[in-house]
């Protein structure tokens, strides 16, 4: 069975205690505590505080996904999420991991991500 690496059309970048911010709109709601857990040129994964991830599902849709770091163009993306670990029942406090694909991506803005990742994996 191939790793889970091994799968992905592109490389992922681990944004942990790394210069990125995020900021994205959820049913009229802008959400702009959220950080950038990590990055590739089809989606990204959030870390979103429970009060802010209330109504955040599988399937939901993220809007004007920016991410801010120099090397990223500021273009507005929207995702769709296909994953929320870490939301429980009774939990209130904390954050929850969002796992975003984006949607109507452009090739230059995939091409311009996947360069950033690239770059960074090589330590450039």
């Amino acid at each position: 069975m191939p790793e889970e690496a091994d799968r992905r059309r592109f490389a992922r970048l681990s944004t942990a205690g790394k210069p990125y911010g995020v900021r994205f709109s959820h049913g009229g709601q802008d959400v702009q505590s959220a950080r950038l857990a990590n990055l590739s040129a089809c989606g990204c994964g959030l870390e979103v505080q429970m009060a802010e991830a209330a109504n955040l599902e599988s399937g939901s849709l993220l809007q004007g996904i920016c991410m801010e770091h120099p090397d990223i163009p500021p273009v507005p993306l929207d995702g769709v999420v296909v994953r929320v670990l870490g939301k429980v029942p009774g939990k209130t406090s904390g954050y929850v991991l969002v796992g975003v694909d984006f949607t109507a991506i452009t090739p230059l803005v995939q091409g311009l991500i996947n360069d950033h990742v690239l770059a960074q994996q090589a330590g450039l």
